[in-house]
């Protein structure tokens, strides 16, 4: 049945191509859309005036490609790669070679300018979306923290310029339903108001074949609200968000290295993942005759419990229950030069801003040891203490299942002031040089406190009974770090006309540091097994910590118009060296992840894309980036027999980096009718070989997928067919190993649905 409809899919996009007329169409296919915009950050209007590497994508390409995320969007991005870890937890970004798979991000996301600081809040369902843009390479003069790889902008309609009703229904295979209505108004000459709701239900791939149930499965709901007062020279933007959430997720199965297959998964206890998203912003605009002076005020709450079977396998080894709370409040200040006229006619642009934040995470997060992990885990450590003679006696647990508790609250303090200064013309017509400095100065603290309770029975040589005894072990201390960063930058641009420019650019970028709080579950399992059960605070804020790691981004680039009205494009070739690298590692004894520095690395490569009028009714768009990431220094541990032993990952590649990404998009569109019209839309994703570890011992060779969709407006109604992964490549979209097992988390499948849009 699958097979069947694919066929038909294809078929049907072959025969709209093969019968294509030359009758006018109503409607432009943009391949790229409008990219005039208005940046807060910035000092031109036109986004891809400015001297570093940028894609746009509008409300009409997200529609026709069906991008309803993060991940589909950076699909669609040169050198960009959003691995699925099977929830809405954890969206990891790769720019360049630069990412992060936990604690702070590499890339910052801001949604109509209010930033979201943690990654944990990152994949949101997508609707009432007007633009994304994406800035590659460090941003951190002008954004600070956690942009070493880019910036993600995301910008959501206005009342002020759209108004009327807008409704989507959507249903797909394998019990994937969605719904989405949003209406805006304007409510007098100055004043525009916005509703918008979604429901999203999605029934899943993966089934758990230990109890039958979906292993995928999705619930989601949410609403925002935007409202616009504008009147003359001040402008007000408030806008309040909320999106409650519901999955099974880590749909993870054992993978065989020899075979290099999969098993199926499953798992015994819960793997599951709830979050309640609340964000709200203020934004308030005053244009004075020469300047503009702009104040950004966020809030952002979330609440989220993850339930994990960490062991991922039907054996009662142990779980865990992670609760988060984060407050964060952030307010930023621009003043900066302005004129009715394009300001890039004037030779002296300035900007002056001023940023801080305040968050607050709390997190509870007890892993639970049950029959199979003491046995497996526990036991073998008391009883090693007996057979190497460090113990006169026997100890054995009596325990069913021991709780090793976790608090913590990490509050995180920023606060930054910046400038940019563009001089245009200088020397002659088109020459531009921009230069910027931040001075970002942060501080993150650590209140812990871990405990234990565990039965143990002494049983000393001869015939003395066995004694039962209980331990009770906790470790509660304090830390606070505090990082001083200034982050230059430094463009020279020339422009052949508004449209083609080449330039040369140097940015500083920073990634924070912070703290391992799940090395808590290693670090109570040693002081369980110590003789003097004691182990020093110095040293346990030793090991937790994790230093920042600071990157320089070198880049040449440049976009022109060969061809105008026809063939547009852009490119560029970048270096980037980091230092003290962020790597995501287990704990030593596999019962956490943990951040570590790796020394330095090398990322360099290229990209471009490509925009082409094929035909009056026929757009492609190309893009396709290379990145070359290897490690200069990094020299680590593993242990061997149960024995630390040194190791060199000097000159492998940096993992969870695709070697190169290639996309293809085909825009076809032709009238049927004076008022109805049908469009299509052929897409190609391909990602080149990526290594999953350090050690480059396992890696995912290349894959390609490809995604389609027709559709047929006629007036106020469109109706699509859609398909993604038409002809279901099977691949693996994560890999890891844990506990001396090695896990991997299976692509989702073809997938086919129909969709109806309805405007008022």
């Amino acid at each position: 049945m699958k097979v069947k409809y694919r066929l038909i899919t294809a078929i049907a996009g072959i025969l709209i191509f093969a019968n294509a007329n030359s009758q006018e169409q109503n409607d432009s296919v943009y391949v790229l859309d409008e990219a005039i915009v208005k940046n807060i950050k910035k000092e031109t209007s036109n986004i891809t005036e400015l001297p570093t590497a940028v894609s746009i994508i509008g409300a009409s390409t997200m529609n026709k490609k069906q991008l309803q995320s993060l991940k589909e969007v950076a699909m669609n991005i040169p050198n960009v790669y959003i691995p699925d870890y099977g929830t809405k937890l954890t969206s990891s970004t790769y720019i360049r070679g630069i990412g992060s798979r936990m604690n702070t991000p590499a890339i910052g996301l801001y949604v109509d300018n209010i930033p979201y600081l943690d990654k944990s809040s990152f994949d949101f369902d997508y609707y009432d979306i007007d633009r994304i843009e994406v800035l590659r390479g460090s941003q951190g003069t002008l954004y600070g923290r956690n942009a070493t790889g880019g910036i993600v902008n995301i910008h959501t309609y206005s009342p002020l310029e759209y108004t009327g009703t807008n409704i989507n229904i959507s249903a797909a295979n394998n019990d994937k339903y969605k719904t989405q209505i949003s209406h805006y108004a304007r409510l007098g000459k100055y004043f525009g108001l916005s509703i918008s709701a979604n429901y999203n239900k999605d029934g899943g791939f993966l089934t758990n074949t230990y109890n039958g149930e979906s292993a995928d499965k999705l619930e989601s709901f949410g609403w925002r609200t935007h409202f616009i007062y504008k009147k003359k020279r001040f402008k007000a933007d408030y806008s309040l968000s909320y999106e409650d959430s519901k999955q099974n997720g880590f749909a993870y199965s054992l993978y065989d290295k020899t075979s290099q297959k999969a098993n199926t998964v499953a798992y015994n206890d819960a793997n599951e993942y709830k979050r309640k998203l609340l964000t709200a912003g203020i934004s308030l605009e005053y244009e004075g005759r020469n300047f503009l002076l702009i104040s950004t005020l966020g809030l952002q709450y979330f609440s989220d419990q993850m339930d994990l079977d960490q062991d991922f396998t039907p054996k009662s080894i142990f779980t865990i229950m992670q609760t988060q709370h984060q407050r964060a409040v952030s307010e930023e200040i621009i003043i900066k030069s302005h004129n009715s006229k394009n300001n890039s006619s004037f030779n002296y642009q300035w900007l002056f801003g001023a940023f801080g934040f305040y968050q607050k995470m709390n997190t509870q997060g007890p892993v639970t040891f049950k029959r199979d992990g003491i046995q497996n885990i526990i036991q073998p450590v008391f009883d090693n203490l007996y057979t190497s003679g460090v113990m006169p006696f026997r100890m054995t647990v009596k325990d069913d299942e021991i709780i090793v508790g976790g608090d913590f609250a990490i509050p995180v303090k920023n606060g930054a002031i910046f400038h940019q200064s563009t001089f245009n013309n200088i020397l002659f017509k088109g020459l531009s040089l921009m230069a910027g400095l931040r001075f970002d100065c942060e501080q993150t603290k650590i209140d812990y406190f871990s405990s234990s309770k565990i039965t143990i029975g002494v049983k000393m040589p001869g015939p003395a009974p066995e004694i039962v005894q209980v331990k009770n072990d906790s470790i509660d201390g304090k830390n606070s770090k505090k990082y001083i960063q200034l982050l230059p930058k430094i463009a020279l641009k020339y422009s052949f006309s508004p449209a083609e420019n080449i330039y040369i650019l140097a940015s500083k970028g920073y990634k924070s540091g912070g703290y391992n709080n799940q090395m808590f579950s290693d670090l109570m399992q040693a002081k369980m097994a110590s003789r003097n059960s004691e182990i020093a605070i110095d040293a346990v804020n030793e090991i937790i910590s994790y230093e920042p790691e600071e990157s320089w981004n070198f880049e040449i680039g440049g976009r022109g118009e060969p061809v105008k009205g026809f063939l547009s494009g852009d490119f560029a070739a970048f270096f980037i060296r980091s230092t003290n690298q962020q790597i995501a590692q287990f704990a030593p004894q596999g019962l956490g992840r943990m951040m570590k520095n790796a020394g330095r690395s090398t990322s360099k490569g290229m990209e471009f894309s490509l925009r082409a009028k094929i035909h009056r009714n026929l757009h492609l768009n190309a893009a396709y980036g290379y990145t070359h990431a290897k490690f200069d220094i990094y020299n680590d541990t593993v242990k061997i027999n149960g024995i630390n032993q040194p190791v060199s990952y000097s000159n492998n590649f940096v993992p969870m980096v695709p070697r190169y990404t290639v996309m293809l998009s085909l825009d076809f569109a032709e009238c049927i009718t004076p008022s109805a019209q049908i469009r299509c839309n052929l897409q190609y994703y391909g990602y080149g070989k990526t290594y999953w570890t350090e050690a480059n011992s396992e890696w995912r060779r290349y894959y390609g997928t490809f995604n389609g969709k027709i559709t047929i407006a006629q007036n106020r109604y469109e109706f699509s067919i859609w398909s993604k992964n038409i002809f279901n490549t099977k691949y693996f979209s994560f890999y890891f190993e844990s506990m001396g097992n090695s896990f991997v988390q299976r692509a989702r499948q073809f997938q086919w649905g129909v969709d109806v849009n309805i405007k008022f």
